[in-house]
Parts: C-alpha cells; structure tokens; sequence
C-alpha cells in the first residue's frame, strides 16, 4: 500500500444485500466477492463435517 493511499482508508458500515452483485461500487463488489467465498467455505466444511465417511470411527 503506498503512502497516499493509507490516509483515504473510511471503514464501511454496510451489510451484505444480494442486489450487491449486480452493482458497481467498490464497497458492493467486495461484499458480494466475500459473501460468495463465505458461503462456499461454509457449505464444503458443511459438507465434510457431516458426511459419515469424513468422521472419526474411533
């Protein structure tokens, strides 16, 4: 990150809303880049964790 940039950071207090993918700001494209990579994360470790196969037989 260069040096200008550091002073231009503004938090965002928004949630995400699925009309995020269809806009173009920069706030709304990573909310629903993040929602997409949360969801798929969580439906794999969904996945894993209650798949008898995957769980421990001890």
């Amino acid at each position: 990150m260069g040096k200008d940039q550091g002073n231009n950071f503004k938090p965002v207090n928004k949630i995400y809303d699925s009309s995020d993918y269809e806009k173009n700001n920069q706030e709304s494209k990573g909310l629903a880049e993040t929602h997409e990579q949360f969801s798929d994360s969580y439906m794999v470790g969904d996945i894993l964790t209650h798949d008898p196969s995957n769980q421990d037989k001890g």
